[in-house]
Protein backbone atom coordinates (compact mmCIF):
# COMPACT_ATOMS: atom_id res chain seq x y z
CA UNK A 1 0.00 0.00 0.00
CA UNK A 2 2.67 2.36 0.95
CA UNK A 3 4.46 1.77 -2.52
CA UNK A 4 0.85 2.73 -4.24
CA UNK A 5 1.19 5.97 -2.31
CA UNK A 6 4.77 6.53 -3.03
CA UNK A 7 4.48 6.52 -6.68
CA UNK A 8 1.00 8.23 -6.59
CA UNK A 9 2.93 11.22 -4.92
CA UNK A 10 6.08 11.01 -7.08
CA UNK A 11 3.71 11.57 -9.94
CA UNK A 12 1.56 14.48 -8.37
CA UNK A 13 4.83 16.12 -8.11
CA UNK A 14 5.74 15.54 -11.97
CA UNK A 15 3.35 17.02 -12.81
CA UNK A 16 2.68 19.50 -10.03
CA UNK A 17 4.99 21.17 -7.57
CA UNK A 18 3.63 22.05 -4.36
CA UNK A 19 2.21 20.99 -0.62
CA UNK A 20 2.94 17.58 -2.79
CA UNK A 21 6.76 17.62 -1.47
CA UNK A 22 6.32 18.10 1.79
CA UNK A 23 4.14 15.49 1.78
CA UNK A 24 6.63 13.17 0.16
CA UNK A 25 9.24 13.72 2.60
CA UNK A 26 6.80 13.06 5.34
CA UNK A 27 6.29 9.79 3.67
CA UNK A 28 10.01 9.13 4.06
CA UNK A 29 10.14 10.23 7.91
CA UNK A 30 7.65 7.26 8.25
CA UNK A 31 4.01 9.50 8.67
CA UNK A 32 2.72 8.76 5.29
CA UNK A 33 -0.30 7.48 5.71
CA UNK A 34 -2.67 9.75 7.30
CA UNK A 35 -1.06 12.67 5.32
CA UNK A 36 -1.23 10.85 2.50
CA UNK A 37 -5.40 10.48 2.92
CA UNK A 38 -5.32 13.98 3.54
CA UNK A 39 -3.75 14.98 0.09
CA UNK A 40 -5.83 12.94 -2.03
CA UNK A 41 -8.71 13.74 -0.54
CA UNK A 42 -8.11 17.35 -1.37
CA UNK A 43 -7.22 16.66 -5.12
CA UNK A 44 -10.28 15.06 -5.11
CA UNK A 45 -12.63 17.79 -3.84
CA UNK A 46 -10.72 20.41 -5.64
CA UNK A 47 -11.32 18.03 -9.18
CA UNK A 48 -14.77 17.15 -8.55
CA UNK A 49 -15.40 21.27 -7.93
CA UNK A 50 -13.58 21.49 -10.96
CA UNK A 51 -15.86 19.55 -12.98
CA UNK A 52 -19.20 20.62 -11.35
CA UNK A 53 -17.97 24.74 -12.34
CA UNK A 54 -17.52 23.41 -15.74
CA UNK A 55 -21.16 21.61 -16.11
CA UNK A 56 -23.51 24.31 -14.38
CA UNK A 57 -21.64 26.31 -17.27
CA UNK A 58 -22.00 23.91 -20.19
CA UNK A 59 -26.02 24.05 -18.56
CA UNK A 60 -26.36 27.11 -18.32
CA UNK A 61 -24.77 27.89 -22.06
CA UNK A 62 -27.29 25.23 -23.60
CA UNK A 63 -29.96 26.64 -21.76
CA UNK A 64 -29.12 30.16 -23.16
CA UNK A 65 -29.25 28.35 -26.88
CA UNK A 66 -32.50 27.19 -26.43
CA UNK A 67 -36.20 28.78 -27.20
CA UNK A 68 -37.75 28.97 -23.15
CA UNK A 69 -39.85 26.07 -21.81
CA UNK A 70 -43.32 26.66 -21.16
CA UNK A 71 -44.39 27.38 -17.55
CA UNK A 72 -47.05 26.51 -15.61
CA UNK A 73 -50.01 28.85 -13.90
CA UNK A 74 -52.45 27.81 -11.05
CA UNK A 75 -55.60 29.42 -11.46
CA UNK A 76 -57.10 32.00 -8.55
CA UNK A 77 -60.06 33.22 -7.92
CA UNK A 78 -61.63 35.31 -10.64
CA UNK A 79 -59.31 34.19 -13.47
CA UNK A 80 -60.51 33.90 -16.98
CA UNK A 81 -58.68 32.01 -19.79
CA UNK A 82 -59.35 35.95 -21.01
CA UNK A 83 -57.80 37.47 -18.44
CA UNK A 84 -54.29 35.13 -18.28
CA UNK A 85 -54.18 35.02 -21.87
CA UNK A 86 -53.84 39.17 -21.48
CA UNK A 87 -51.41 38.58 -18.29
CA UNK A 88 -49.20 36.04 -20.53
CA UNK A 89 -49.98 37.56 -24.14
CA UNK A 90 -51.50 34.69 -25.30
CA UNK A 91 -54.84 34.63 -27.16
CA UNK A 92 -57.24 32.59 -24.96
CA UNK A 93 -58.41 29.93 -27.37
CA UNK A 94 -54.46 29.35 -27.91
CA UNK A 95 -54.59 28.46 -24.22
CA UNK A 96 -57.57 26.50 -24.63
CA UNK A 97 -55.68 24.33 -27.54
CA UNK A 98 -52.86 23.36 -25.61
CA UNK A 99 -54.24 22.86 -21.99
CA UNK A 100 -57.18 20.21 -24.77
CA UNK A 101 -59.95 22.39 -22.72
CA UNK A 102 -63.25 21.34 -24.25
CA UNK A 103 -64.49 24.99 -23.48
CA UNK A 104 -63.53 28.10 -21.84
CA UNK A 105 -64.71 26.91 -18.27
CA UNK A 106 -61.64 26.75 -15.84
CA UNK A 107 -62.01 26.74 -11.76
CA UNK A 108 -59.42 27.99 -8.77
CA UNK A 109 -56.85 25.72 -8.28
CA UNK A 110 -56.39 24.44 -11.80
CA UNK A 111 -52.68 23.81 -13.02
CA UNK A 112 -52.52 25.49 -16.98
CA UNK A 113 -49.85 24.97 -19.49
CA UNK A 114 -48.44 28.65 -20.52
CA UNK A 115 -46.09 28.48 -23.61
CA UNK A 116 -42.73 31.11 -22.39
CA UNK A 117 -41.82 33.46 -25.21
CA UNK A 118 -43.50 34.57 -28.56
CA UNK A 119 -44.73 32.27 -30.44
CA UNK A 120 -47.86 30.88 -32.76
CA UNK A 121 -49.96 27.33 -32.32
CA UNK A 122 -49.83 24.32 -34.48
CA UNK A 123 -52.64 21.72 -34.26
CA UNK A 124 -51.45 18.78 -35.95
CA UNK A 125 -52.82 17.24 -38.78
CA UNK A 126 -52.49 13.91 -40.41
CA UNK A 127 -49.27 13.18 -41.91
CA UNK A 128 -47.74 15.80 -39.98
CA UNK A 129 -44.02 15.13 -38.44
CA UNK A 130 -42.09 17.47 -36.42
CA UNK A 131 -39.39 17.84 -39.04
CA UNK A 132 -42.26 18.78 -41.51
CA UNK A 133 -43.44 21.51 -38.92
CA UNK A 134 -40.15 22.88 -38.59
CA UNK A 135 -39.70 23.17 -42.19
CA UNK A 136 -43.32 24.72 -42.51
CA UNK A 137 -42.56 27.52 -39.75
CA UNK A 138 -38.59 27.78 -40.56
CA UNK A 139 -38.31 26.50 -37.14
CA UNK A 140 -35.71 23.76 -35.99
CA UNK A 141 -37.43 20.89 -35.43
CA UNK A 142 -35.46 20.59 -31.67
CA UNK A 143 -36.79 23.44 -30.61
CA UNK A 144 -40.39 22.74 -31.24
CA UNK A 145 -39.69 19.34 -29.02
CA UNK A 146 -38.25 21.87 -26.80
CA UNK A 147 -41.07 24.42 -26.15
CA UNK A 148 -43.34 21.64 -25.59
CA UNK A 149 -41.32 19.46 -23.46
CA UNK A 150 -41.21 16.94 -25.57
CA UNK A 151 -39.01 13.82 -24.59
CA UNK A 152 -39.60 12.22 -28.27
CA UNK A 153 -40.36 13.04 -31.86
CA UNK A 154 -44.13 11.31 -31.25
CA UNK A 155 -47.17 13.92 -32.41
CA UNK A 156 -51.00 12.97 -33.39
CA UNK A 157 -53.55 14.58 -35.30
CA UNK A 158 -55.16 17.10 -33.18
CA UNK A 159 -52.57 17.83 -31.03
CA UNK A 160 -51.77 21.29 -30.42
CA UNK A 161 -48.38 22.51 -30.18
CA UNK A 162 -46.66 25.88 -29.59
CA UNK A 163 -43.97 26.88 -32.56
CA UNK A 164 -41.89 29.24 -31.06
CA UNK A 165 -40.90 32.31 -32.91
CA UNK A 166 -37.89 31.24 -35.28
CA UNK A 167 -37.85 31.91 -39.08
CA UNK A 168 -39.48 32.70 -41.56
CA UNK A 169 -43.34 32.47 -41.02
CA UNK A 170 -44.55 30.33 -43.72
CA UNK A 171 -48.55 29.65 -42.02
CA UNK A 172 -50.97 31.83 -40.67
CA UNK A 173 -49.85 33.21 -36.73
CA UNK A 174 -52.55 32.54 -34.41
CA UNK A 175 -54.84 35.61 -33.79
CA UNK A 176 -53.58 36.85 -30.35
CA UNK A 177 -50.34 38.02 -32.37
CA UNK A 178 -52.34 40.64 -34.85
CA UNK A 179 -53.93 40.48 -38.25
CA UNK A 180 -52.23 38.07 -40.74
CA UNK A 181 -52.52 37.09 -44.34
CA UNK A 182 -54.16 33.88 -45.08
CA UNK A 183 -56.21 31.81 -47.96
CA UNK A 184 -55.62 34.55 -50.62
CA UNK A 185 -55.27 37.89 -48.64
CA UNK A 186 -57.59 37.15 -46.60
CA UNK A 187 -57.07 39.27 -42.65
CA UNK A 188 -58.04 38.13 -39.50
CA UNK A 189 -57.72 38.83 -35.97
CA UNK A 190 -58.67 37.22 -32.67
CA UNK A 191 -61.89 38.25 -32.53
CA UNK A 192 -62.64 37.32 -36.33
CA UNK A 193 -60.92 33.15 -34.96
CA UNK A 194 -63.61 33.18 -32.21
CA UNK A 195 -66.49 34.75 -34.44
CA UNK A 196 -65.61 32.06 -36.63
CA UNK A 197 -65.75 29.49 -34.33
CA UNK A 198 -68.55 30.52 -32.31
CA UNK A 199 -70.37 30.14 -35.99
CA UNK A 200 -68.53 26.28 -36.60
CA UNK A 201 -69.95 25.54 -33.12
CA UNK A 202 -73.61 26.61 -33.77
CA UNK A 203 -74.16 25.19 -36.92
CA UNK A 204 -72.25 22.05 -37.16
CA UNK A 205 -71.29 20.54 -33.57
CA UNK A 206 -72.13 16.75 -33.94
CA UNK A 207 -71.16 17.09 -37.16
CA UNK A 208 -68.44 15.30 -38.99
CA UNK A 209 -65.12 17.08 -38.62
CA UNK A 210 -64.70 17.66 -42.50
CA UNK A 211 -67.94 19.18 -42.56
CA UNK A 212 -67.12 21.81 -39.55
CA UNK A 213 -63.94 22.48 -41.42
CA UNK A 214 -66.69 22.89 -44.55
CA UNK A 215 -68.95 25.68 -42.52
CA UNK A 216 -65.36 27.67 -41.79
CA UNK A 217 -64.44 27.61 -45.32
CA UNK A 218 -68.08 28.74 -46.46
CA UNK A 219 -67.56 31.66 -44.98
CA UNK A 220 -64.00 32.67 -45.72
CA UNK A 221 -65.46 31.56 -49.16
CA UNK A 222 -67.62 34.57 -49.04
CA UNK A 223 -64.92 36.80 -48.36
CA UNK A 224 -63.03 36.66 -51.00
CA UNK A 225 -66.42 36.50 -53.05
CA UNK A 226 -67.35 40.30 -54.30
CA UNK A 227 -70.84 39.59 -53.83
CA UNK A 228 -70.44 39.09 -49.87
CA UNK A 229 -68.95 41.38 -47.83
CA UNK A 230 -65.11 41.42 -47.70
CA UNK A 231 -64.39 40.40 -43.49
CA UNK A 232 -65.46 37.25 -41.61
CA UNK A 233 -67.65 39.47 -39.17
CA UNK A 234 -69.30 40.92 -42.24
CA UNK A 235 -70.15 37.71 -43.58
CA UNK A 236 -71.10 36.35 -40.23
CA UNK A 237 -73.46 39.59 -39.43
CA UNK A 238 -74.78 39.96 -42.71
CA UNK A 239 -79.00 40.21 -41.65
CA UNK A 240 -80.32 36.48 -42.56
CA UNK A 241 -77.42 35.01 -43.50
CA UNK A 242 -77.20 32.55 -41.22
CA UNK A 243 -79.93 31.20 -38.20
CA UNK A 244 -77.81 30.65 -35.22
CA UNK A 245 -76.93 33.96 -35.03
CA UNK A 246 -80.66 35.43 -35.53
CA UNK A 247 -81.62 32.83 -33.12
CA UNK A 248 -78.76 33.25 -30.65
CA UNK A 249 -76.92 29.73 -30.96
CA UNK A 250 -74.43 31.96 -32.18
CA UNK A 251 -73.31 33.07 -28.82
CA UNK A 252 -72.97 29.67 -26.90
CA UNK A 253 -69.52 28.50 -26.13
CA UNK A 254 -67.51 26.55 -28.65
CA UNK A 255 -65.37 23.62 -28.00
CA UNK A 256 -61.62 23.18 -28.62
CA UNK A 257 -62.95 20.94 -32.11
CA UNK A 258 -64.67 23.91 -33.62
CA UNK A 259 -61.12 26.40 -32.79
CA UNK A 260 -59.37 23.57 -34.59
CA UNK A 261 -61.60 23.26 -37.89
CA UNK A 262 -61.49 27.16 -38.26
CA UNK A 263 -57.28 27.05 -37.65
CA UNK A 264 -57.78 24.41 -40.42
CA UNK A 265 -59.68 26.75 -42.99
CA UNK A 266 -57.72 29.73 -42.32
CA UNK A 267 -54.61 27.34 -43.21
CA UNK A 268 -56.14 26.40 -46.46
CA UNK A 269 -58.40 23.40 -46.12
CA UNK A 270 -61.79 23.54 -47.91
CA UNK A 271 -63.99 20.69 -47.94
CA UNK A 272 -66.94 22.12 -49.32
CA UNK A 273 -65.18 22.01 -52.58
CA UNK A 274 -65.61 26.35 -52.97
CA UNK A 275 -69.22 26.46 -51.44
CA UNK A 276 -70.81 29.60 -51.12
CA UNK A 277 -73.91 27.94 -49.30
CA UNK A 278 -74.76 24.85 -47.20
CA UNK A 279 -77.85 24.03 -45.40
CA UNK A 280 -79.37 20.91 -44.13
CA UNK A 281 -82.36 19.11 -45.88
CA UNK A 282 -84.46 18.19 -42.90
CA UNK A 283 -84.91 21.43 -42.05
CA UNK A 284 -84.39 24.13 -44.76
CA UNK A 285 -87.25 25.74 -46.03
CA UNK A 286 -86.20 27.80 -49.23
CA UNK A 287 -86.85 26.13 -52.07
CA UNK A 288 -84.31 28.42 -53.49
CA UNK A 289 -81.52 26.64 -52.30
CA UNK A 290 -82.02 23.89 -54.34
CA UNK A 291 -81.60 26.03 -57.26
CA UNK A 292 -78.03 26.21 -56.39
CA UNK A 293 -75.38 23.58 -57.83
CA UNK A 294 -74.45 21.39 -55.01
CA UNK A 295 -70.81 20.88 -54.65
CA UNK A 296 -70.64 17.83 -52.05
CA UNK A 297 -72.28 16.23 -48.72
CA UNK A 298 -70.71 16.11 -45.93
CA UNK A 299 -73.10 14.94 -42.83
CA UNK A 300 -76.51 16.74 -42.53
CA UNK A 301 -75.36 19.34 -44.26
CA UNK A 302 -75.46 20.20 -48.39
CA UNK A 303 -72.49 22.89 -49.68
CA UNK A 304 -73.13 24.35 -52.99
CA UNK A 305 -72.45 27.82 -55.08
Amino acid sequence: MQLVYIKYLRWQLFFNDGPGVNLYNNIQAGSWYPKAKEWIAIRTERKCLLASVVLAFLFALLLSSRPAQAATYTVQPGDTLYLIGQRYKIGAWELQLLNGLPDTWIYPGQVLWIPDGQGRVHVVSPGDTLFLIGQWYGVPYQDIMWANGLSDSYIYPGQALWIPTGGTQASPSPASRGSTASRGGITYSAQDVDLLARLVYAEARGEPYAGQVAVAAVVLNRVRDGRFPNTIAGVIYEPDAFECVTNGQFWLQPNTTAYQAVREALAGSDPSGGALFFWNPATATSPWVWTRQITTVIGNHVFAI
